[in-house]
């Protein structure tokens, strides 16, 4: 299992903030090994912190066909779809991910922040509302995220 290891110590590379070295690391990997869900599940969160969006997003769809349960994987797909792409793609992401995880709190803030920069501040109200609602301490993440700030004197943050 010498993937384990390389995997290990890209992760080791990455906590560190040695970006290039992590990804050096996973390039030891075998070939046959690359395509393994552990490996691109690593690629999702290594390409997002090196401000790789389309491969980010390339990882990141990979894992949401393989594991759609996971909600991060939906999450992580449309933040790195909103720097490749588009908001809008990203809300489409979010929308069809909040069919399968209704009660996941974080989908929804994303949702409210998402409607909040397109200006449609009711439905980024009601969607942050309902996320509050679900996990109170998104309040505190609403406070300082920029994408909502024209909604702030709306609302109790």
């Amino acid at each position: 299992m010498d993937w384990q290891r390389h995997l290990l110590a890209a992760s080791g590379y990455l906590e560190l903030g040695m970006i290039e070295d992590a990804a050096r690391e996973l390039m030891e990997i075998d070939a046959e090994d690359r395509g393994r869900n552990e490996i691109i599940g690593f690629c999702v969160h290594l390409y997002s912190q090196w401000q790789r969006w389309g491969m980010a997003a390339a990882a990141a769809k990979r894992m949401v066909e393989v594991d759609p349960g996971q909600s991060q994987w939906w999450i992580s797909l449309a933040y790195a779809t909103r720097r490749h792409e588009s908001v809008e793609r990203a809300e489409e992401i979010l929308l069809e991910a909040r069919k399968l995880h209704p009660k996941e709190a974080i989908i929804y803030y994303n949702l409210a922040c998402y409607a909040c920069v397109t200006g449609r501040l009711d439905q980024a109200r009601e969607r942050l509302n309902t996320a509050i609602g679900m996990d109170e301490s998104i309040r505190a993440l609403a406070r300082e995220d920029a994408d909502l700030r024209p909604m702030r004197e709306f609302l109790d943050l």
